[in-house]
């Protein structure tokens, strides 16, 4: 069954909208998170530094080669899921060296993912309106944002960071689950051929 470009872009939209919503909760407050667990402003600095450090080169490392383009929509899956693991590992988080290592797999899931994501959303992306469509994609990101930052700040504040957490899985395994589906939908025969293959 063919399916039109723009509605693969539409869920390509959504997924990542979603997906905003997992990191947006804790942002804002992440320094008073990273006190809760016995740290301090430096350590809060140190994560985010890891964080960026590790996305960075493995981004350049993994997405220099003509491998990662033939293989982008697995890249796609498997860095989504690694992700969302991650994010489920802020359950587990008891100190700053618990921090360090969950961020270091939630960053080499967006390093893996990321890239991947915005070729697909550039495929399909409608090309009359390349602009607009880009424009759209920002403007959903700030607006999942903002919502996100004052969501997460009342959560927390009421039920504490344990149920913001839960929260924050929850969006990040939907989004996941939007990713499947687009990738269902794109390939239908792909998911069977991965299976079978492994």
């Amino acid at each position: 069954m063919f399916i039109k470009s723009h509605n693969l872009h539409k869920l390509l939209i959504t997924s990542y909208g979603v997906s905003t919503f997992s990191e947006g909760f804790l942002m804002p407050i992440y320094a008073i998170f990273v006190q809760g667990i016995g740290g301090d402003i430096l350590e809060a600095s140190a994560a985010i530094s890891i964080f960026l450090l590790v996305s960075g080169l493995t981004t350049i490392f993994i997405h220099r080669s003509a491998w990662s383009e033939k293989h982008r929509v697995k890249l796609l899956v498997y860095g989504w899921l690694l992700w969302a693991i991650g994010i489920g590992g802020y359950f587990f988080i008891v100190d700053t060296y618990t921090l360090f290592a969950v961020q270091v797999i939630v960053a080499l899931g967006n390093a893996i993912a990321d890239p991947a994501f915005s070729a697909e959303l550039d495929d399909n992306i409608n090309k009359n309106k390349k602009s607009y469509s880009w424009g759209v994609f920002q403007g959903i990101q700030d607006i999942a944002n903002s919502i996100a930052a004052i969501a997460g700040g009342l959560i927390a504040s009421l039920f504490g960071f344990r149920v913001l957490i839960a929260f924050m899985f929850a969006t990040a395994t939907l989004s996941f689950l939007i990713i499947l589906y687009y990738v269902k939908i794109k390939n239908r025969n792909w998911l069977d051929k991965l299976i079978h293959n492994n």
